[in-house]
């Protein structure tokens, strides 16, 4: 069998992830890998073909895109659309349809959080992947005609639920991606210390229920540490130095993370990040953490006032937050603060307290992110609600490059204002700018980060 993943260029080469949880354009010049792409190489067998064209990663125009792709062939084929740039992303996706006519299609990305999308692509796929873990890739290469084929973890008719109501963990073991097929260049990681990276997955979906995200509708799928360490083997003798864990919390269960952090500090000597909720904080976690080469941690803080977040489920304590940051500056990590700006009862003043709070904090990046109706969260659906035009469009993401909306006081025009101040408030200060340079370990590290930062800039005018 060989397969085909495509992910087609993005509007005026823009940096745009995407992924079935998760669309948006990068607030600097760094570009993740396709992380369900990637878990999706791990169900191939050892004589099963991969072809891989990435034309986001390469920076393709459309000619070289569709000259690349014309010299593909292969027996089913994955494509990977974004409701962020949703009009470019279509018109290539049904251009490509015509270059393979004959061969199972199936589409993957955050349209299939939505009912309107996927009722325009079911009609010309053979279905959406709503679970990367749970494909049977000999069944669907077989798939002909759309519609009327029951496919686990696939979405193949409208009315079909896509993501189970029930929260339970699932495990399982899990193999080793591909990993050497998406070694691209093109893909670069803010935090990391090497160009040359990897992402590896230890849990898809998410334990947490944070309404304004749309990971709280997918239950955790947990692989077994051991698996997990064969895989982290393979990597090693692939020449890979530094490791980002696309979990979207690292460390949960503590049951398996635990074994795996123990074996990682003796047999390996990766350097890594990781997304950490400050709720799954204990210290003992985090010092193995750091023994096992986390450098650095991104954490959920979203906003100074912590209580405007349980409308959203969200659960967290300032003194979490704190413990974390001031235990993690204990052993020389970095820490990325995550903040939202714009959720539907913040003020202009909550905002800025919101930015005050930043820089007091000791942390080392912050990421300002613009409350945003992505598809499958509450903020999408409160929007739709208002009659909000948010489908059919080019869409909303945090980085509010393509439109902010309003919330209850503050004007989207404005938002995209303050999100600027944030940006520039909290990276031109001096002794900001001291502490990042005592903490970059080499010339590599500083080209990462100096890249980035221009990047960032650029895009926060």
């Amino acid at each position: 069998m060989k397969i085909i993943f495509l992910i087609p260029p993005s509007p005026d080469k823009k940096k745009i992830i995407r992924w079935i949880d998760c669309s948006q354009e990068t607030k600097a010049s760094y570009l993740w890998q396709p992380n369900d792409y990637i878990i999706i190489s791990s169900l191939l067998k050892p004589k099963d073909d991969l072809c891989f064209v990435d034309g986001t990663a390469d920076s393709f125009s459309e000619t070289m895109f569709f000259e690349a792709i014309g010299r593909l062939s292969g027996n089913m084929l994955f494509f990977a659309m974004s409701t962020v740039c949703w009009k470019s992303d279509l018109y290539f996706f049904q251009k490509t349809k015509k270059i393979f006519p004959d061969i199972p299609v199936f589409v993957i990305g955050d349209i299939v959080m939505e009912k309107y999308y996927r009722a325009l692509i079911l009609n010309e796929s053979n279905g959406l992947v709503t679970h990367p873990y749970l494909l049977d890739l000999e069944k669907m290469s077989k798939v002909t005609g759309i519609g009327n084929n029951t496919l686990p973890g696939v979405c193949t008719a409208l009315e079909q639920e896509v993501f189970p109501k029930s929260k339970n963990t699932t495990f399982i073991e899990g193999n080793t991606p591909r990993h050497e097929i998406f070694l691209k260049h093109g893909y670069c990681f803010p935090f990391a210390k090497h160009f040359k990276f990897s992402q590896v997955t230890t849990m898809w979906g998410c334990p947490f229920s944070c309404s304004y995200c749309p990971d709280s509708k997918i239950a955790p799928t947990v692989r077994h540490y051991e698996g997990v360490l064969s895989e982290l083997e393979y990597l090693s003798k692939l020449g890979v130095k530094e490791l980002f864990f696309a979990d979207k919390v690292f460390g949960f269960p503590e049951k398996n993370s635990v074994p795996l952090l123990e074996k990682m500090s003796e047999r390996f000597n990766f350097s890594w990040s990781c997304y950490f909720h400050p709720q799954l904080y204990n210290p003992r976690l985090l010092e193995l953490m750091n023994s096992a080469g986390c450098h650095t941690i991104i954490i959920g803080i979203d906003t100074y006032n912590l209580s405007s977040l349980k409308q959203y489920k969200r659960v967290v304590r300032r003194e979490k937050i704190e413990g974390v940051i001031a235990h993690a500056n204990r052993l020389g990590m970095n820490i990325c603060g995550d903040f939202i700006l714009g959720l539907e009862n913040e003020t202009e003043t909550d905002i800025l307290n919101t930015i005050k709070y930043a820089m007091e904090l000791s942390i080392d990046y912050a990421s300002f992110n613009i409350a945003a109706p992505c598809p499958g969260s509450i903020i999408r659906e409160e929007a739709i609600k208002k009659g909000c035009q948010v489908t059919d469009m080019e869409g909303f993401d945090s980085l509010g490059d393509y439109g902010c909306l309003s919330n209850k006081y503050i004007d989207g025009k404005r938002l995209k204002k303050l999100r600027s101040k944030a940006v520039r408030s909290f990276y031109f200060r001096p002794l900001y700018l001291l502490r990042r340079l005592r903490k970059t370990s080499s010339l590599e590290h500083l080209h990462i980060q100096f890249n980035n930062m221009l990047a960032l800039l650029n895009k926060s005018r």
